[in-house]
């Protein structure tokens, strides 16, 4: 089957509209042809994915299938504009046009995602990409009219859990699959029913999985020591005090390497759900219920140690009577973390609805309500065989968005919304950094479209206020306003040119604001003493509850061949941020823990993205099919210097055969070089990634269909080091591995 994969449509649109209340682009299968046709349906714009203006990227039916993995991260990496951020295997955040956490918002069916993953690089989203029917990527500042927080992207997650439209027959779908590189055995199950007005929706997942295969060793004790050696420098160019400093206590940490796989990388998770909706000719309303666990565990070398607090209890105790040393002594058989593992829990309640009227001069009304109850646990396991959980973090919350699309006046029509969020964020323990807060915004959002001719033009605004009150004397109140438009002309009937232009905002983040923050004071604490250690990332990270809201001013072109034997896309793009958040390391430190804090200054992101599509072959026995693709981003800061974890450029290309029952693909990513780092980065070596994907179908009379497929994945067995992880020197990506699985789907 010929699948359109997700390709990107480069025009700074004001696409805010029609996530919300589920899913907004639907997706015909032409069989006769085989190929799928997206069909965008950004309510109450429906066009094909050709004739929309807004930067959006579709990934659904067999190409999702063919590349999911087992986070966001890992199913999108390949695409052009996105790449992922590991922490390890058991976590990958989407990095889109160079920019994630904060900056990139993950959507499930149009509605928030309330987790903690945008609070730390080693906190996997509550997401779980084996469960989507689509993937839709929307980039650019444009995307801010889904929330202050997206101003890098936006992932939109689309599953069935509160069905729209009632089924003829039930549909359903059981997947078995192993995957050689960590001796995976993955089960996905699906289930859609209908009774009279009422659609049933259940789905459910399971894996389990062995450390992680790879060639050579896990950490790159050279780069390792390197890094160390740079901080030092830097610490004695910023002229900080050195006495009392011992160079070889800097080395005293020692994790034990391993070779041909990676410690602790072994990893569990599970989920289900349950949906239903009473269906009728003009609308529906629905429910559903999800429940998922995920246990991983994060490699040697890469979560710091709380152990000075220890020792300096025992010193400042001399005096005390025998039996409080005693239970100092006990105290001390934790020492020495042997490993840490993050377990976490979340359950999450969907509410959604729309109808469509007639004789109105509204056309359509759409609403969506998500509540999450989620948290995790760090949990340390000793040398002695004891555990404990070192720091619990949890967020509870509320998340709504309703929309309402007016019929057409004259050549305009459009659509207009309003978007609420309520959480209560907490973390207690030993790595409790960010003060319990309460996190509000509330948003009005609109988008109009005009459209005569070849021309179609689009404006789009957002007005949103925030508030986070860290249950102190300070707090942060401010407002984001974002405007866009975007001007979309037909050349011809096979291409169109885009061109774009916004004025985006988005508002700090409670960890910017408040980590190690005193909630007294509303600054950095007196005594470096009470600062707690991110062990994470290992640095005492240091809020600033004085900044202000960012703001980007972008500026987008893209060109569009979108029929015809050769098909394509090239779009290049300008953003310059004033007042870009970052964590700047000063080379300032605190008992040999570096002091990071969280500044503004000015950065400017600059990228291209193309890719080209060649039709070989057409034949009815099969089909050949070549694609060119590539993407580069810079990002620099204005007053010099490059913003830190910025991904290397890849090329690439990708050959597919399609024939009646069969398809095999082959496709090689070229990851250059990346040279131009931050402060206190190295250089990251280029890889060539080879995989290939074959699969075979059996279909039966009564629409029912097996298929067995493989995957192969790096298969030239290469060292990677991703530049873009924070662990790329702990923590290479996976190896070579073969995924073989069957699914069934009736």
């Amino acid at each position: 089957m010929k699948i359109r994969n997700l390709k990107f449509t480069l025009v700074l649109g004001t696409p805010m509209l029609g996530i919300s209340g589920g899913a907004v682009f639907a997706a015909e299968e032409v069989h006769n042809e085989d190929r799928l046709e997206q069909i965008v349906v950004t309510a109450p714009f429906e066009q094909s994915e050709a004739e929309t203006a807004l930067p959006i990227g579709i990934l659904s039916g067999e190409a999702l299938q063919e590349k999911i993995g087992n986070s966001l991260g890992d199913t999108l990496k390949n695409e052009i504009g996105v790449n992922s951020a590991s922490f390890g295997t058991g976590v990958g955040q989407p990095i889109i046009r160079g920019q994630t956490g904060n900056r990139v918002t993950i959507l499930q069916n149009g509605v928030g995602v309330t987790d903690a993953s945008n609070l730390s690089p080693d906190h996997a989203n509550t997401v779980e990409a084996n469960l989507a029917e689509r993937l839709e990527v929307v980039r650019g500042p444009s995307t801010l009219l889904y929330g202050s927080g997206a101003i890098g992207g936006v992932v939109n997650v689309i599953d069935n859990r509160v069905p729209e439209t009632l089924v003829e027959s039930p549909a359903f779908v059981i997947q078995q699959s192993r995957n050689s590189v960590n001796n995976e055995e993955k089960t996905v199950f699906k289930l859609d029913a209908s009774a009279g007005n009422f659609a049933f929706h259940l789905d459910a997942f399971r894996r389990d999985s062995e450390n992680v295969g790879i060639n050579g060793f896990a950490i790159d004790e050279f780069a390792v020591e390197e890094l160390e050696e740079l901080a030092e420098a830097l610490h004695e160019e910023e002229g900080h005090d050195e006495e009392g400093h011992d160079e070889e206590e800097h080395h005293e940490d020692e994790f034990e390497n391993t070779r041909g796989f990676i410690g602790n990388s072994d990893s569990e998770s599970d989920g289900a759900t349950i949906g239903f909706s009473w269906v009728g000719s003009n609308g529906f309303i629905g429910f559903s219920a999800n429940e998922l666990n995920n246990d991983y565990g994060l490699p040697p070398g890469t979560h710091a140690h709380h152990e000075e607090e220890h020792h300096d209890e025992e010193e400042d105790h001399d005096e005390e009577d025998t039996h409080e040393e005693d239970e100092h002594e006990d105290e001390e058989a934790h020492e020495d973390v042997e490993f840490v593992r993050i377990g976490m829990e979340s359950r999450r309640y969907d509410i959604r609805g729309g109808y469509e009227f007639s004789n109105s001069w509204i056309d359509s009304v759409r609403g969506s309500l998500g509540f999450t109850d989620y948290e995790h646990g760090e949990i340390e396991f000793f040398e002695d065989g004891g555990s404990e959980v070192g720091t619990l973090f949890s967020n509870e919350g509320a998340e709504g968005r309703f929309t309402l699309s007016h019929v057409p006046v004259g050549d305009w029509s459009g659509v207009w919304g309003f978007q609420f969020s309520d959480t209560e964020f907490s973390a207690v323990g030993e790595e409790a950094f960010i003060p319990r807060s309460d996190i509000a915004s509330r948003a009005i959002f609109g988008v109009e479209r005009y459209k005569q001719g070849n021309l179609t033009a689009e404006l789009g605004f957002r007005f949103e206020d925030n508030d986070i009150d860290p249950n102190g004397s300070c707090g942060f109140d401010g407002n984001a306003t974002s405007l866009s438009g975007s001007v979309l002309y037909d050349v011809n009937s096979d291409s169109n040119v885009l061109f774009g232009m916004s004025r985006s905002e988005r508002a700090p983040s409670v960890e910017e604001l408040f980590s190690n923050t005193s909630s007294t004071t509303c600054a950095r604490f007196a005594d470096d003493e009470d600062l707690v250690l991110h062990a994470a990332t290992s640095l005492l990270e240091v809020g600033n509850p004085n900044l202000s809201e960012e703001t980007s001013n972008n500026i987008e072109f893209g060109y569009r061949l979108h029929s015809g034997p050769v098909t394509g896309e090239f779009s290049a793009y300008y953003n310059k941020i004033d007042d870009y958040i970052f964590l700047n390391l000063s080379g300032e430190e605190h008992e040999e823990q570096a002091i990071a804090s969280y500044l503004a200054k000015d950065a400017t992101f600059r990228g291209i993205e193309g890719e080209v599509s060649l039709s070989l072959m057409e034949r009815d026995s099969g089909s050949l099919e070549l694609s060119l693709f590539g993407d580069m981003v810079d990002a620099e800061f204005d007053s010099g210097g490059n913003v830190p974890r910025i991904p290397a450029a890849k090329i690439g290309a990708e050959l597919r055969y399609f024939g009646s029952s069969w398809s095999m693909h082959l496709h090689v990513t070229d990851v250059q070089q990346q040279d131009e780092v931050g402060q206190l980065e190295l250089d990251t070596d280029g890889y060539t990634l080879v995989s290939v994907y074959a699969d075979y179908h059996w279909s039966y009379s009564n629409d029912s269909e097996l298929k067995l497929f493989v995957r192969g994945d790096n298969l030239l067995d290469e060292e990677v080091r991703n530049h873009a992880s924070l662990l790329k020197n702990f923590s290479p990506e996976p190896g070579r591995g073969v995924t073989m699985g069957l699914r069934f789907e009736y």
